[in-house]
């Protein structure tokens, strides 16, 4: 993500603004940040970060 104001904007989708994290499990924040980790990326010509990174880590 680019900056802050998007990042938000994203994580609204799943917690509405006032949301109380605290009142969710550790495993449900981390499968909302593995969602938003998983989202191709325009700067990554429409790739998944995972599909640039992959074959670097396989070397």
């Amino acid at each position: 993500m680019t900056n802050i104001g998007a990042s938000n904007g994203l994580l609204r989708q799943y917690f509405p603004k006032g949301t109380d994290l605290s009142v969710h499990s550790e495993a449900d924040l981390d499968w909302v940040a593995a969602e938003l980790n998983d989202r191709p990326r325009k700067r990554l010509a429409f790739k998944k970060p995972i599909e640039q990174i992959g074959p670097l880590l396989l070397r």
